[in-house]
């Protein structure tokens, strides 16, 4: 079966170009003036040097924390380096199911500048091709819905599938473009904000168990989540911090 592609009217096309030029260009400005205003006031979920471990609960459901090896990573370049300065994975065995292992990368950096390495570019340079991708709505409790990312992977010898999403400030972004705008946001309010990816993954034989598998892990893993690990996940939403009363 053949693909079926969609042939865009000349005017259809010409409105399209016009309105991504638009939609660049706004961006490319308000990034540009953000930059101007070279704000220092960090906007950071945790406080002080980040200690992820203790966020994050040994015993899920099934699940037990085994090892923290074995998972697909940035490869560590300068570039890696840069992006965290807070790294957490962990493997979780269950005797009733698949594996499913965890990785949280924090950055905190002050640079104004922030990105996110994301699994569609770690995961081909470990020798994965995606396979599928689609976005899985995610509850947090609490009102908040996040929008888990999934992708589907292959490698030579290896099928794995994950969830992951990334938080900017208090933003979800799910592109490129919208991660450099949820930090252009906070520049324009004088803020540096903070950032990090969230991936589950586990090694299913089809797409419906590999997502029947991971939600079945992260629903128990969230209702655990004391406030801070929720900050840390979803942002200021995840658990609002008490009302100051001077």
């Amino acid at each position: 079966m053949t693909d079926k592609v969609d042939i865009l009217p000349a005017d259809q096309e010409r409105l399209v170009t016009r309105r991504s030029m638009i939609a660049g260009g706004l961006l490319a400005a308000t990034a540009a003036i953000a930059n101007s205003r070279r704000p220092d006031e960090p906007f950071r979920m945790l406080s002080g040097k980040p200690r992820l471990n203790p966020l994050f609960p040994l015993k899920v459901g099934d699940w037990e924390y085994q090892t923290s090896s074995g998972l697909v990573l940035p490869p560590p370049d300068q570039l890696s380096d840069r992006l965290y300065n807070a790294i957490i994975t962990r493997y979780y065995a269950s005797p009733n199911g698949l594996p499913v292992m965890m990785l949280v990368a924090y950055n905190g950096v002050q640079d104004g500048m922030l990105q996110v390495h994301r699994p569609e570019v770690c995961y081909p340079a470990a020798g994965y091709r995606i396979e599928e991708q689609r976005i899985v709505p995610l509850d947090a409790g609490g009102g908040v819905s996040v929008p888990g990312h999934y992708l589907a992977t292959r490698s030579v010898s290896r099928f794995e599938q994950l969830i992951y999403w990334t938080r900017i400030g208090n933003d979800f972004p799910t592109e490129w473009w919208q991660q450099h705008w949820a930090v252009a946001k906070e520049n324009l309010k004088g803020r540096v904000p903070d950032g990090v990816l969230i991936r589950f993954s586990t090694a299913a034989p089809d797409d419906e168990t590999a997502i029947t598998t991971l939600k079945r892990f992260i629903g128990p893993l969230f209702a655990q989540l004391g406030p801070t690990a929720r900050r840390l996940l979803f942002g200021e939403a995840g658990a609002p911090l008490p009302v100051r009363r001077d």
